[in-house]
């Protein structure tokens, strides 16, 4: 299947890109969460991408593409579903700023699918 790459914005790009520069997010605490003490280098961070493809397979999914390697990770609950590398390091940062953008996500992904999308609208899923 050819892969059509959607533009996310730039907002919501850089507020995941700020969140690597910050450090990596060892783990969450009642009192906040745990960074890594280990400084990034700005230049480091000019490869980081997300992207949401307009025909894809299912589930609904963004991938984070970060210095040469890539992960997709589940609209849904932000799972990873493939993907390693130096983006994997990042997957606390990566869920933070997918709670705060996961609207947004699927906002995206509704927009842009063809009608002859494989796997349609995004739905929550109904208990």
């Amino acid at each position: 299947m050819t892969e059509y790459a959607v533009s996310v914005p730039e907002e919501i790009e850089d507020e995941l890109s700020k969140s690597f520069a910050s450090g990596r997010i060892i783990e969450f605490t009642e009192q906040g969460e745990y960074v890594e003490l280990k400084k990034v280098q700005v230049d480091r961070l000019g490869g980081l991408k997300i992207e949401i493809f307009s025909n894809e397979h299912p589930p609904p999914h963004f991938r984070v593409k970060f210095q040469g390697s890539t992960a997709n990770y589940s609209i849904s609950d932000c799972q990873r579903i493939n993907g390693s590398g130096e983006v994997v390091r990042f997957e606390n940062n990566i869920y933070k700023w997918w709670k705060s953008n996961k609207r947004k996500l699927i906002d995206i992904w509704n927009e842009r699918r063809p009608s002859d999308c494989p796997v349609g609208e995004y739905r929550e899923a109904t208990t």
